[in-house]
């Protein structure tokens, strides 16, 4: 038996979707496809899934769901992948990931396809960045000057360097900034000080390569959050992209609970929507049955116990901000309420007559993780600050919400800087 692969190229950009064909099978026979993929997210993954061939011998993924799955999809191969073990973000890194689909029928394995997943393409070059401005450079391929993205995390700290480099593949500048839990940085996001992200901002815009007219900031979570600060702080942003953000501003995130600032501008704490004792984990209320701990109750329970005084003092001033807005959200996100957070980013432009386009996609079943598409998509795991959070939303969900963000990402930011 002579069995093909189609339609999953042995080497692609990492955000790119793929079709896979299997041709020669018995008609109608019983299929195993067995993934594995090593260097991704600081891990390695693996899946097994099974379907039917058709009369004809062939078995496309693009018509028949894989058993288990309600949709066919052929990027299910890696989305619905499991962890070996616990992947340890600290490790995840720009590299290629490496995968290898084997096709078994009956108990004979009669395909073996090897492929690889591209987050940094030809030409893409890193800097490393040891202070003061701390992180890493990504540049696209050829002289420039390009139109550059300023990313920053979210409380699990530390840079998403696989996004820095999916950045630079696609055409983008992109400055990977570490303010917390990374080598040079403090190890928790307590007291940041906004003038240090406008060093970034004024560092990344000095590059020859890079337009200084033309950068955006952007994060997920609190790093959303973040992101929609700068741009109301820095005139230099001239778009935001706001990934599960919030339009109020939270206080400290530690292993330790506290209610320290989070941000500072000019040495003074900036205001912050009062967080308590009451409003941790009701282990009765908040975890999942596989003991995933669920953090929007807390937050939705702040925002209700905090006075209209304090909640006002606590809005981000997004109105100020030179340029448009992007938000991103899932909704189903366990890990903060993040459609309830950024309702008032379009009441406060709403009401101001903001000049820029606003815009905040929803997407059904998704949860807290809209990162980068076609990779293992998770609706739980261990944070880096420690404990296994629930991160809401259904694999599928997730995966689908990925890709479409992604896709409106990208064409968010090359509208909105490519032309200035």
């Amino acid at each position: 038996m002579t069995v093909t692969v189609d339609g999953l190229p042995a080497r692609a950009l990492a955000d790119e979707p793929f079709t896979v064909v299997l041709s020669g099978l018995t008609p109608r026979g019983d299929v195993t496809i067995e993934v594995q993929l090593d260097n991704c997210l600081g891990g390695a993954w693996h899946g097994t899934f099974s379907a039917n061939a058709d009369e004809s011998g062939v078995l496309d993924l693009d018509v028949v769901a894989l058993k288990g799955f309600a949709e066919p999809d052929p990027t299910t191969l890696l989305w619905a992948a499991e962890p070996d073990g616990d992947p340890n973000p600290a490790l995840a890194n720009a590299e290629d990931a490496r995968g290898t689909l084997t096709v078994t029928h009956g108990e004979q394995v009669v395909a073996v396809h090897e492929f690889t997943r591209v987050f940094k393409d030809h030409g893409v070059t890193c800097t490393e960045l040891t202070g003061p401005v701390v992180g890493a450079l990504y540049m696209p391929a050829g002289p420039g000057p390009h139109p550059a993205v300023m990313t920053v995390s979210g409380s699990g700290g530390g840079i998403a360097r696989e996004e820095a480099a999916m950045l630079a593949s696609r055409g983008f500048a992109c400055l990977a900034l570490a303010y917390f839990n990374y080598p040079g940085r403090p190890p928790e996001l307590v007291d940041q000080p906004l003038e240090y992200f406008g060093e970034g901002l004024d560092w990344l815009a000095a590059q020859p390569q890079v337009r200084a007219e033309a950068i955006a900031v952007k994060g997920n979570s609190r790093g959303g959050e973040l992101s929609l600060l700068l741009g109301a702080t820095f005139n230099k942003v001239r778009a935001v992209a706001a990934v599960v953000p919030s339009g109020y501003i939270w206080g400290a995130a530690r292993a330790d609970w506290s209610d320290g600032a989070a941000w500072t501008w000019h040495g003074k704490d900036l205001p912050r929507v009062p967080v308590t004792e009451e409003h941790d984990v009701d282990p009765d209320r908040d975890v999942t049955a596989d003991g995933a701990i669920k953090l929007t109750p807390g937050f939705l329970a702040a925002l209700a116990d905090a006075t209209a005084e304090e909640l006002a003092d606590a809005e981000i001033p997004v109105e100020r901000t030179n340029g448009p807005i992007l938000m991103v959200c899932g909704e189903a996100d366990d890990m903060w309420p993040a459609i309830e957070l950024s309702d008032v980013v379009l009441r406060r432009t709403t009401d101001a007559r903001f000049p820029h386009s606003v815009r905040r996609l929803t997407y059904p079943d998704a949860g807290h993780l809209i990162t980068l598409p076609y990779l293992p998509a998770r609706i739980s795991g261990m944070h880096p600050l420690g404990g296994n959070f629930a991160y809401g939303g259904t694999r599928s969900g997730t995966a689908a919400a990925r890709a479409a963000a992604w896709s409106e990402m990208l064409a968010f930011l090359t509208t909105a800087l490519v032309s200035l």
